[in-house]
């Protein structure tokens, strides 16, 4: 309990929290977990953190449509509706800085490390392009670019990129063609899979993905979000099949640490599935099915203890799982694993 004791104290330096009489939240603030709420079955119990995200002064971090990444300091960005496009964290769950403007409508995050330096990628779903930056929010490249030349389906509803180990750049078009493009990275097309359907190599929406190091080789694994299904395909993009049972709860983005995968089903839960697809724990589940899927959840509604609508989800270098909740008033939950 070491590192949950730790966080307790360092989160209640940082935000005077108050009950709010008649809700579970922080007067002013809204959609902030106020309380240490224990979930999860033995061997994978984790704890919330309460104050984790807030912001200064009463301050609502605003509407959520997007995702977190998390630098090697331990530091946590996350994609903001608003024009302060990139707001960062300190690891304690304190409020450090926004990055430069322009950066906003993130649906996606993820980082990479070249040469010693670290970068965030992000897909900027509405201006249909992938962003590169530095941690500082300066622009390092744009794609697609010159080289890319055209692309099937176009570049409408770019939902997730990723970066594979080899520095080959994948586009996921989870609100639009339902394609997954793969770029050199000096952004030539390499290939083009998949397509709207419910079969084999096709998706209802490739929303969210990630790089899986489980197996001999590296895999792609795609959360397959209204087919309600996960799978998993080679780096050249060819199918190996699904990944767990079916059907799932939407899952909307997933991260791979160890040998579990963390989900955020967006139908109000986050799941820990193992290697061979089993879940072995759910999280924070929430037994009321109208707050599901939905942005339209009143601040003063959500619950400490229960995800509305999880969208992106990371794991942090301790074991902590972070979690972006797609909603109008905002919601950052921490989630760190009860020792």
């Amino acid at each position: 309990m070491k590192i949950i004791s730790t966080l307790l104290g360092a989160t209640a330096l940082i935000w005077p929290l108050q009950a709010h009489e008649g809700h579970d939240h922080v007067e002013g603030v809204g959609a902030v977990v106020t309380t240490a709420t224990e979930t999860g079955p033995e061997g994978y119990k984790f704890v919330t953190i309460p104050g984790w995200g807030a912001l200064p002064e009463g301050q609502n971090i605003g509407p959520l449509h997007g995702d977190l990444a998390i630098d090697k300091a331990g530091n946590v960005y996350a994609s903001l509706e608003s024009e302060a496009g990139v707001a960062v964290f300190n690891k304690f769950g304190k409020f450090v800085k926004t990055l430069k403007l322009g950066l906003q409508q993130f649906h996606s995050l993820t980082r990479v490390e070249e040469e010693g330096k670290e970068y965030l990628w992000g897909a900027q779903y509405q201006a249909n392009r992938a962003v590169k930056f530095d941690l500082e929010g300066n622009v390092v490249s744009v794609l697609p670019n010159q080289k890319t030349g055209d692309l099937e389906g176009g570049m409408g509803g770019l939902t997730e990129v990723l970066v594979a180990p080899d520095g080959h750049v994948f586009f996921f078009m989870g609100y639009g063609s339902k394609k997954i493009h793969k770029l050199k990275p000096d952004g030539t097309l390499v290939k083009t899979y998949g397509g709207k359907g419910t079969g084999k190599d096709q998706f209802t929406a490739c929303h969210g993905a990630a790089i899986d190091l489980r197996y001999d080789e590296p895999r792609i694994l795609v959360c397959d979000r209204d087919g309600r299904r996960m799978m998993h395909l080679t780096m050249d993009l060819e199918w190996i099949g699904i990944y767990g049972e079916t059907p799932m709860r939407r899952p909307a983005d997933v991260d791979v640490r160890g040998d579990l995968a963390a989900v955020g089903e967006i139908e109000g839960r986050v799941i820990l599935m193992d290697k061979e697809g089993k879940i072995v724990a759910t999280l924070c589940d929430n037994p009321n099915e109208n707050q599901w899927a939905t942005n339209g959840v009143a601040a003063d509604q959500l619950h400490d203890n229960a995800f509305s609508a999880p969208h992106g989800i990371k794991w942090g270098p301790q074991g902590q799982i972070y979690v972006t909740e797609y909603s109008k008033v905002g919601r950052l939950v921490a989630l760190y694993p009860k020792k």
